[in-house]
């Protein structure tokens, strides 16, 4: 039995922070025979605000193999002090790179000569493009002490690797383990009508996540449309200039803000909408992505996701990041009648299940923790 110890900020039932938690909710859900897992992290989301009805300061039985310690707010020297004494595990697995009581002090003070920092998609120079300055810092502090010496780094792929090359060289330790994804139940295909559309996108609102460039395009589109979004907002004066751009939408459009929905509703509100749609500036995995996909409801992402070949596959349309290709992309569904969008629906279905190759993931952590 191997012990796995994970140090992140947030952990279910948080959900605001998107998918670092659902990353680690699904690992532990699904790879977990002989391990048992102790996760350390905070008893707030995203927000500061502290989730309701946990208790903290204790371990609590998550699952079968999976214990959760919920800290109250502690000074950086209580976790200091924790890890130089904390020794009842085989591995260290620290989620994300910029927290310096989860990320920072484990990283330096744990007493483990087995430590993996996975670095969940911070590393992309689309995520290093937002709040730089304060990147480059934690990066070139790391570097300074040549972290990458001593511990090894965790990327969900091919792309992912070359990035943390880029950062910490080429000599860097690197384990490349996908995700587990977390799939729902296929949607009954719902009737859809050429010329209306239910567009949604179920994401922290935040510009990596490009809600505004869509709303833009959508000031171009023709037709009756729908767009429902879904998500905490992480960026307020992003926020703001989306919801200028909202004031000025024709009659023919019409947005729907739905804030925060807790993770089990969300299958609903899929199940409602025609067309998943987020065209990030960059997915480390893009859990929603891959949810929307196995409901059966067609894609219309970035090409800097995981997940492309989506119109070789009639799966959805992947674009480039501008107006045009996005506008182009909503007409393209606007435009599809019951039988051809059900064509794609079945389509998109086959195309989530032959992307999941479970006994693969399990190949690749067992490497990584054995």
């Amino acid at each position: 039995m191997k012990t796995i110890s994970i140090s992140t900020p947030w952990f279910s039932p948080a959900f605001k922070a998107g998918g670092p938690i659902q990353s680690i909710t699904n690992l532990v859900n699904s790879f977990n025979k002989e391990i048992a897992y102790r996760i350390h992290c905070g008893n707030t989301d995203l927000d500061n605000k502290a989730i309701l009805n946990i208790e903290t300061d204790k371990w609590i039985k998550y699952n079968n193999c999976t214990e959760v310690f919920y800290y109250k707010k502690k000074g950086l020297q209580y976790f200091v002090n924790k890890w130089r004494s904390e020794n009842n595990y085989n591995t260290l697995f620290i989620i994300g790179i910029y927290s310096l009581k989860y990320n920072i002090i484990p990283l330096l003070f744990s007493s483990s000569n087995n430590i993996i920092l996975s670095v969940r998609g911070m590393l992309h120079p689309g995520a290093l493009s937002q709040k730089p300055f304060k990147k480059k810092i934690f990066l070139t502090f790391l570097k300074l002490i040549s972290i990458q010496k001593r511990i090894a780094f965790h990327a969900t792929d091919d792309a992912e690797k070359l990035f943390i090359q880029n950062i910490f060289g080429n000599k860097s330790k690197i384990h490349v383990a996908g995700n587990y994804p977390k799939l729902i139940n296929p949607n009954k295909i719902i009737y859809k009508e050429k010329g209306l559309l239910k567009l949604i996108t179920i994401a922290l609102i935040s510009p990596m996540k490009n809600h505004l460039l869509v709303l833009e395009s959508l000031l171009l589109c023709q037709g009756e449309i729908e767009y429902h979004i879904i998500g905490a907002v992480k960026d307020q004066s992003y926020w703001q200039t989306c919801l200028r751009i909202i004031e000025k939408m024709p009659s023919h459009i019409k947005v729907i803000i739905h804030g925060e929905v807790d993770p089990l509703n969300i299958s609903t509100y899929l199940s409602e909408a025609d067309v998943f749609i987020m065209p990030s500036k960059s997915e480390n995995y893009g859990h929603a992505i891959i949810e929307a996909l196995s409901g059966g409801k067609p894609v219309i992402t970035s090409r800097h996701t995981p997940w492309n070949k989506l119109k070789e596959n009639k799966a959805g349309l992947n674009v480039e990041v501008n107006t045009i290709e996005i506008k182009n992309a909503i007409d393209f569904f606007v435009t599809q009648n019951n039988e051809e969008y059900h064509e794609y629906s079945k389509s998109t279905l086959d195309y989530s299940k032959n992307a999941i190759n479970k006994e693969e993931l399990d190949l690749q952590y067992k490497k990584m923790f054995f």
